[in-house]
């Protein structure tokens, strides 16, 4: 039997997979500045916008639990190159359809693609870690994918502008690339894990877990907040008949505020009790989603309002990855991927309801009476789950 040589440790691998992170978000936010040109060549309605990006997030979001749980019995990284570089191919073929329905399958595989990274290169990320530094090096690692996710929008709008969404495909090279590269240096495998990692996940234990369920309902719905602003922004620029780029730049604004939320509500978790940082979080996106969909332009001040809205809208998803890994300390990989992969995808099935309320009151209004009451009823979930002593998990 051939010996499988692990990767090394190193801050060489973790830039590499920081790089991958960075090329598997940024093809899974290409889409939303498609949308308006999609919707124009297809003469499609919001909620069916809505729908073609939810047949995509869905799909990544939601089937991420599943490959966690597979990629701890089995030693399924073989994949993880693939992911990275299929699922560019395949959002990037998009500009040449001419059939809704073959866009829409199109899709749904690339959202298969993109769903197997996340838990794949989280089993990755811990073997190439320099042991003293694990935490600063998995916060590079997520950057990386945060910040391709706020990229991708302008770039990809830029791209569009210049050269029409015909020629898309010549973006995914340099994820072509990163695979290669992910191959050479042996990132594809994963060394043997031990006995603890791989205890079997009760499906009872999970529905006696009651603070556990709310938990993840609570970000869940809150998701459908996050989710509709990141599908609606640039249509809802577009309706405003601003310029292509002007919605583009609103997003990279939102999601630029996203980044910076969620790194400070990680340094506020650890200073404050968690429930409280989230229950904060909670209050400032209700304020900051309401004053920005009051008059939604392209002044200073709004953008300034909608990065603050991108920044209380992502706070909640560190905060409850800890809070969900101190619920289920025996099953920490499965409890992120509930928080970074299932409840992401339930805002994204959720979010046509705005897309249908859009239809008929306008995007602003159909937010408004959607996203904003979305984020109210997380807030009160929350206040019924226990947070467990941390010392203690």
């Amino acid at each position: 039997m051939k010996t499988i040589v692990p990767p090394e440790r190193g801050w060489t691998n973790i830039a590499l997979m920081s790089t991958a992170h960075f090329m598997s978000d940024f093809f899974t936010n290409l889409l939303p500045v498609l949308l308006p040109v999609l919707a124009l060549r297809f003469d499609m309605s919001y909620s069916q916008s809505a729908a073609l990006f939810t047949a995509f997030s869905v799909i990544s979001s939601l089937m991420q639990p599943a490959v966690g749980i597979l990629a701890d019995k089995k030693d399924v990284h073989f994949l993880l190159p693939l992911s990275v570089s299929l699922a560019a191919i395949l959002v990037c073929l998009i500009g040449l359809f001419t059939q809704y329905w073959l866009l829409v399958f199109v899709l749904m595989l690339s959202g298969i693609c993109a769903g197997l990274f996340h838990p794949l290169s989280a089993g990755v990320v811990p073997s190439i870690c320099p042991l003293a530094q694990r935490g600063l090096s998995t916060s590079v690692y997520i950057a990386g994918g945060n910040i391709g996710a706020a990229v991708a929008p302008l770039v990809t709008a830029a791209f569009v502008q210049a050269f029409s969404d015909k020629y898309l495909l010549a973006l995914s090279i340099p994820a072509v690339i990163t695979s290669i590269l992910l191959v050479k240096n042996r990132l594809h495998h994963k060394p043997p894990v031990s006995a603890a990692a791989t205890e079997e996940i009760s499906l009872a234990r999970l529905v006696r877990s009651r603070s556990f369920l709310l938990l993840n309902s609570s970000i869940s719905i809150r998701c459908w907040t996050h989710c509709a602003f990141i599908t609606f922004i640039p249509l809802l620029y577009s309706s405003l008949n601003y310029p292509a780029m002007v919605g583009a730049a609103a997003l990279v604004v939102y999601l630029i505020g996203s980044v910076v939320g969620g790194l400070a509500a990680g340094s506020l978790a650890d200073r404050m009790r968690l429930k409280h940082v989230v229950i904060f979080s909670y209050v400032l996106l209700i304020i900051f989603s309401l004053i920005f969909l009051l008059n939604p332009d392209d002044s200073l001040l709004t953008m300034g309002i909608l990065f603050l809205t991108g920044a209380a809208a992502y706070a909640a998803t560190p905060v409850g990855v800890v809070w969900s890994q101190l619920l289920m300390p025996r099953n920490a990989s499965f409890g992120a991927a509930m928080i970074l992969g299932f409840s992401f995808g339930i805002g994204y099935l959720l979010t046509p309801i705005s897309g249908w309320c859009a239809d008929r009151l306008g995007l602003a209004e159909g937010l408004m009476i959607t996203a904003i009451p979305a984020a109210g009823a997380a807030l009160l979930i929350l206040l019924f789950v226990r947070e467990p002593r941390r010392d203690l998990a």
